[in-house]
């Protein structure tokens, strides 16, 4: 059930990569590197989207999965940041193109 979450939010980055340059959508402020701040804004648009309520808080009614539970910002934060700390293969603190691009590291 996570997985289908996980999928949903990561929907928005999905397509544009295919419409576009995904890496520059992601690198906010054009430096040539993404920040973990920027990556968590990105990876945190589709939850904004379907928080409708805007308490960072989904609830189970806002996922559309059935028997979802709820989940916050604070824990996709949690779990997108690790993801970013798999991704950061130099341990620079930012994430190249490769590093962004390459598949996510479990």
């Amino acid at each position: 059930m996570r997985a289908s979450l996980l999928a949903l939010l990561l929907a928005p980055g999905l397509s544009a990569a295919q419409d576009g340059d995904y890496f520059a959508r992601v690198d906010l402020d054009g430096d040539g590197r993404v920040s973990r701040h920027e990556f968590l804004e990105r990876m945190s648009f589709a939850f904004r989207q379907m928080d409708a309520n805007g308490n960072d808080v989904l609830e189970p009614h806002e996922q559309h999965l059935p028997d979802a539970g709820t989940l916050t910002l604070a824990q996709h934060h949690e779990r997108f940041g690790a993801q970013f700390q798999r991704q950061d293969a130099d341990g620079d603190g930012y994430l190249s193109r490769t590093e962004l691009l390459a598949p996510p590291r479990r």
